[in-house]
């Protein structure tokens, strides 16, 4: 992960106060682990987005396929 790590910050720049590096879509949904797929977040709205994720998808078998809606 420490190259990942490295990877999110020369393409995020360094984290501010309060905020993580991200997969913009989670491995879990086959988000890719680099690259376009790297942002920073709020560590509050990754727990949340997290949560609520692992909570809509907690009974779906291995390789379900999925829709993924985005609300602002």
């Amino acid at each position: 992960m420490r190259q990942l790590v490295e990877q999110a910050e020369e393409i995020c720049g360094p984290l501010s106060e309060g905020r993580k590096y991200c997969l913009k879509i989670p491995g879990a949904l086959g988000g890719a682990y680099g690259d376009d797929n790297l942002a920073t977040i709020s560590l509050l709205e990754l727990i949340r987005a997290s949560g609520y994720m692992a909570k809509e998808i907690k009974d779906l078998p291995d390789g379900a396929k999925i829709r993924l809606r985005v609300i602002d």
